[in-house]
């Protein structure tokens, strides 16, 4: 991979998705926070979206969308078609019991197109810079801008479409085949 072709796919990609480069915490936290995000708190989360994508150990900070507008409005062909409310069974918060009622929400809530959650990790070496990020929830938007803005091509590549270019190459610039997702 060369240096130029990154740089010059990231400055194509960056003027594509209107983002600016944003490569630490506090830039990515302002940009997800022009987009509606609020902070929620990691340690309440954790057992939630602690998975094979995300490292425990540099994981910084929990951010959500609830802005159904944005979410429905952004959203690929495909996911419109996968993630919509089950028009059979009535939304139960209560369903997983009542001490899991709100993450039972808010995952009714990303299968519906209502809720996007995003958490952040440290770099391993530059703990005020991002060194990761998850996009829980139908949100390839989300995904291909926050890799636009930090130039870091996540673990988790979500549910890319033919309109996902940009991000496919930025795959095969980091030795991955496009898409490929690498769990930890």
């Amino acid at each position: 991979m060369t240096d130029e072709r990154v740089v010059s796919l990231l400055t194509a990609a960056r003027a594509h998705y209107a983002v600016p480069q944003a490569r630490t915490l506090p830039e990515v936290e302002a940009l997800l926070r022009t987009w509606g995000a609020a902070e929620l708190p990691l340690e309440s989360f954790a057992p939630n979206i602690l998975d094979e994508f995300v490292d425990a150990s540099l994981a910084v900070s929990l951010f959500t969308i609830l802005d159904a507008p944005l979410l429905r409005g952004r959203a690929t062909a495909e996911e419109q078609r996968h993630f919509d409310a089950d028009s059979i069974e009535p939304f139960d918060p209560n369903e997983y019991g009542t001490d899991q009622a709100e993450w039972t929400t808010y995952s009714h809530q990303m299968e519906t197109l209502e809720r996007a959650i995003i958490v952040l990790e440290a770099a391993p070496t530059q703990h005020d810079r991002v060194g990761n990020f998850r996009v829980y929830g139908a949100a390839q938007w989300l995904r291909e801008s926050l890799w636009a803005a930090t130039g870091i091509v996540p673990r988790d590549p979500g549910w890319p479409d033919a309109n996902s270019y940009l991000f496919g190459e930025a795959f095969t610039l980091a030795g991955r085949d496009p898409f490929a997702a690498a769990p930890i």
